[in-house]
């Protein structure tokens, strides 16, 4: 029954719902949930980004252009975000587990786009405390976000992957 649905040509607006879902979760997380995300969050947030953008214009050109020789292009570009999404993931939960050193950039927040001297006194006196990218701050049954993170991004990209390259029978 499912198996219907779940196909090559539906495989884009499944992308567009998984990286949606799990970017506003990140946001949720953040926002909500009051967890500062740290540098290599902010990446991963960057990947789901650009799954979104390219399955709305994988969407669109389907829209308007009947022409299905841009649908392998696609699922390509699909899967190649989302394996950009599974590495930067990967990379985070070995920086969490200790298994690799993190960036240099790990504490160093994603600050204000414009800073005045208002903002530089009160960081002054108020100093934020960054989080690292070796804390997790969250887990369920022993797995971070990233983990989770890096798990779906890679299923996603190997069922990208698949549909782009599978056989026409």
């Amino acid at each position: 029954m499912l198996s219907q649905y779940f196909t090559a040509r539906n495989w884009p607006i499944f992308a567009l719902l998984l990286s949606l879902s799990l970017w506003l979760g990140a946001l949720a997380f953040e926002h909500i949930g009051g967890l500062a995300p740290c540098q290599m969050c902010y990446w991963q947030r960057h990947a789901h980004k650009a799954v979104i953008v390219i399955t709305v214009i994988a969407l669109l050109m389907r829209k308007f252009n009947k022409d299905a020789k841009w649908e392998r292009l696609f699922l390509c570009l699909i899967g190649a975000a989302f394996l950009v999404s599974f590495g930067l993931a990967f990379w985070h939960v070995g920086v969490e587990f200790k298994w690799w050193e993190g960036p240099k950039t790990c504490m160093v927040g994603a600050g204000a786009s414009t800073i005045n001297a208002a903002d530089i006194l009160n960081a002054l006196n108020n100093p934020v405390t960054m989080p690292a990218c070796s804390e997790a701050p969250w887990h369920l049954f022993k797995i971070s976000m990233a983990g989770y993170n890096a798990a779906f991004s890679g299923i996603a990209a190997l069922v990208s992957f698949g549909f782009a390259f599978k056989r026409k029978t």
